[in-house]
């Protein structure tokens, strides 16, 4: 079929009669080749009375087509005018022929004669379709061209310019060329004048977008173009699609621009709200470390700096460098507040450790961890430096110096007290088994406290899971042999002769079996014990169900601290370790819930010292012990008619409560002895709080929510927006808890057909102290231009949104509305 066949048949679905003008005569052989599929043809020469009466009266519902040659006769000479203002009339010219495939009126002849290269793709013209609505005129199409051009699914010129700065940033040249070649420069151009003010007698993409830089960095060089530059930057960064673009753009502006010199002696609080280069990140991270090195700012103004950067756009990537700024400020306060602690008895230091003081080596640990994820970036490191001598000296040192106190006063090891780990079965599982209900019992090993707090307060953020956390006095020495045997159900716990074993009722307690063999004789239930990477094989809805039903009582053990910590390649990764395990454990908990486990118990066999750095001289001791060793290693001694010094506590085997004749050699405070191929950053076995405070968290789960987020509501003092900014004062109604979470979101002003009106606001609403008052967070919002213009006078409305968790879509949480009445004079910049 001919493109004349099909267009005229086309045109016949909708059309009783056609007339066809062929001015010159081109296309007669065309016409008479032409199936009469559905239609007659008829050739008018000379016989317009007979062709009229023939459609008109003598076949009125048949379909025609009126072939015209020559000149087309002026109006009053058109004996056929009246049939062909009434019906449709049919081109064959190159603009005519296009208008008619995309179904425009003829009236924009013009319009596709000035672009006809851009009609010569079919592809162009398929695309252009598809874009094409009912009414479009000149402004419409020449828009939908450009989505076509620049290949955006939307007709917006923001999206144009980002897709046009992408293939900038590529080094890819074929937009500017099409928009040469499809006569559609000076369309572009004139609307970016027009929305941006930006004028140039050779524009070009990289020109406009150094210009819009220039224009919103704070010490960028003002030129002339609009506030509206403000908004294009803001909706950019939060485009998905383009935001890559924006990244490598910035990094090349702020090189033409020399925004590092610029930012060379940049105040912070001058540049703490910069959103524009990578630079200000980096530098902001600069002078904090600096300031906090010299004990010039305090760690809730650290946070308050960090808190405006976090929903800025290169936050994501220097997440832990600000985590590291941040715990280091709040770890050095803390230090400096408690280092020198001096406690009246062994309780209260007990007490005040696992309450508070725990929390200054949990901020240690976070900070070496955020520390190596930065792979220990030198703009890091005199802060890393600081942080490692207050902690080693101030703190460790110090503060252990004091406790060793109580320690050198200690004549008998607590094994009986209620907070003993020796009582850990009759505290703790005891009281299930009495109600006869099943209770798991998860063992990490070197789950030390603050590890346990961390554990805890992850777990109060999870639905339908309740979490509480107490403490154990480990039993000492505090080595996994002797930890985990105290967990277990006993009456008398000894050592095997000439090592470190040790026996339990005289059965083994060493390994899976040896533990169940105890469990089993000593707990007056089913119970049985099992390796954490087994159980977790186990399939949730069948063999695990059916396992679990066999026992009332599971321990469930899992190495991954000890193991890293312990081996002198891996120690440096322990807190690797720790934060993998810590997820870990979450699965472990949520498997268990799957198998119908209610009542679950995280507890661990010893706690441990570790020091990022290398360890000087000073930090081990030569003891001048002798007698026969059985076992060594840099934290204790265990052999016979030991004899120590001033560096060591001694105490005998049943000073700590442990059956055999044996003598125990502890060295004080954090020392360690001189142990030829052990490691010495993690250690373990020793009397220090962090090595003999252990967790014990007990988690069920239950059938009812048990977290919610905060409430944010705004301040509305008024329903009009009189000016092309707008003031909204929003509110954390509630405290952010362990159980009211805190909730993300993110605001921007829409009128009421989902066009976006002005720049968006987001925030963390994690507020955890402070009136309602102190809980309000201001935005400066800027409206564009369009809502004086063409939404003047409607309704808008103010949505707030929150993240639907798991995905990159969001989710509306609450809106309000405002009726738009800004004066012409607002659409002026400020001069």
């Amino acid at each position: 079929m001919s493109k004349i066949q099909e267009s005229i048949s086309v045109k016949f679905k909708s059309n009783r009669i056609i007339f066809w003008y062929d001015t010159k005569s081109e296309l007669k052989e065309e016409f008479e080749a032409l199936e009469e599929s559905g239609f007659e043809k008829i050739q008018v020469q000379g016989n317009e009375f007979e062709v009229k009466y023939k459609v008109h009266r003598n076949n009125p519902n048949r379909k025609y087509l009126l072939y015209i040659t020559g000149p087309k006769p002026a109006p009053e000479d058109n004996w056929l005018l009246d049939l062909e203002l009434a019906h449709y009339t049919f081109h064959t010219d190159q603009e005519a022929m296009v208008l008619q495939e995309l179904g425009l009126g003829y009236h924009l002849k013009e319009l596709v004669a000035e672009h006809i290269e851009f009609f010569k793709s079919k592809e162009r013209k398929t695309k252009l379709k598809e874009l094409l609505g009912d009414g479009d005129e000149h402004e419409d199409i020449r828009g939908k061209m450009l989505a076509v051009v620049f290949n955006t699914d939307f007709v917006n010129l923001n999206t144009f310019i980002q897709s046009h700065s992408t293939n900038f940033i590529d080094g890819n040249e074929k937009f500017d060329k099409n928009l040469e070649r499809f006569n559609l420069e000076k369309y572009y151009w004139g609307k970016i004048k027009h929305q941006f003010n930006y004028t140039s007698e050779t524009p070009s993409i990289y020109d406009f977008l150094v210009e819009v830089f220039n224009k919103n960095f704070v010490y960028g060089s003002k030129n002339d173009l609009s506030k509206e530059t403000r908004i294009f930057l803001l909706q950019w960064k939060d485009t998905i699609q383009f935001k890559e673009a924006f990244q490598r753009i910035s990094s090349r502006v702020a090189l033409d621009l020399n925004i590092e010199s610029k930012l060379s002696n940049a105040e912070l609080d001058i540049i703490i709200n910069d959103n524009l280069f990578e630079l200000c990140d980096r530098k902001i991270i600069h002078n904090l470390n600096e300031l906090i090195v010299a004990g010039e700012i305090s760690s809730d103004k650290v946070k308050n700096y960090i808190k405006i950067r976090e929903n800025k756009f290169w936050f994501s990537k220097y997440k832990h460098f600000y985590d590291c700024v941040n715990i280091a400020a709040e770890f050095i306060e803390n230090v400096n507040k408690y280092s020198a602690t001096i406690y009246n008895s062994f309780e209260e230091g007990i007490e005040h450790y696992s309450k508070e003081l725990y929390r200054v080596d949990l901020l240690y640990r976070k900070f070496i961890w955020n520390y190596r994820e930065t792979s220990q970036n030198k703009i890091i490191s005199e802060l890393a430096q600081t942080v490692e001598k207050v902690y080693s000296n101030n703190w460790l040192l110090n503060y252990n110096n004091n406790w060793q106190k109580h320690v050198d006063a200690t004549k008998q090891w607590s094994t009986t007290a209620h907070n003993s780990q020796r009582s850990f079965f009759k505290s703790h599982i005891q009281p299930f088994i009495e109600k006869n209900q099943r209770v798991f019992v998860i063992i990490s090993d070197a789950l030390r406290y603050e590890i346990g707090a961390e554990l805890n307060n992850r777990l109060k953020t999870e639905n339908r899971y309740e979490s509480e956390i107490g403490s154990m006095i480990g039993s000492l020495p505090s080595y996994t042999q002797l930890g985990m045997a105290s967990l277990l159900p006993h009456n008398k716990l000894s050592l095997k002769s000439k090592t470190d074993s040790i026996i339990v009722d005289g059965k083994s307690s060493s390994g899976i079996q040896g533990r169940t063999n105890v469990l089993q004789s000593n707990s007056g239930v089913r119970a049985i014990a099992i390796g954490a990477d087994e159980f977790m094989n186990f399939n949730s809805s069948t063999t695990g169900r059916e396992f679990v039903k066999q026992y009332d009582l599971i321990y469930i053990y899992h190495n991954r601290i000890d193991k890293t910590g312990d081996d002198k390649v891996s120690e440096e990764r322990v807190f690797d370790a720790v934060e993998k395990e810590l997820d870990y454990l979450t699965e472990l908990l949520k498997k268990i819930a799957n198998m119908n486990g209610n009542n679950m118990i995280i507890t661990s066999d010893h706690g441990f010292i570790y020091q990022h750095n290398q360890l000087d001289d000073s930090d081990f001791i030569e003891s001048g012990h002798s007698g026969t060793i059985w076992k060594e290693n840099r934290r204790f001694i265990i052999g016979e008619n030991l004899k120590g010094d001033n560096t060591t506590k001694a105490f005998t085997a049943k000073d700590l409560g442990i059956d055999s004749d044996a003598d125990i050699l502890i060295p004080k405070s954090i020392n360690r002895l001189r142990v030829k191929g052990a490691g010495s950053r993690f250690v373990h076995g020793g009397a220090t709080l962090q090595e003999i405070v252990i967790p014990v968290i007990k988690v069920s789960k239950k059938r009812q929510d048990t977290t919610s987020k905060v409430e944010v509501d705004i301040i509305k003092s008024t329903d009009r927006i009189t000016t092309n900014i707008l003031v909204v004062a929003f509110i954390q109604t509630d405290l952010a808890t362990d159980n009211t979470l805190p909730r993300s979101l993110r605001a921007a002003i829409y009128a009421e057909d989902g066009e976006l009106l002005s720049d968006m606001f987001k925030y963390n609403f994690n507020i955890v102290e402070g009136s309602e008052r102190l809980r309000e967070v201001k935005h400066r919002f800027q409206l564009m231009s369009k809502a004086s213009g063409k939404y003047k006078n409607q309704r808008v409305k103010l949505i707030l949104e929150e993240p639907v968790e798991g995905t990159t879509k969001w989710k509306q949480y609450k809106e309000y509305y405002y009726t738009l009445n800004i004066s012409f004079t607002n659409d002026f910049d400020e001069f």
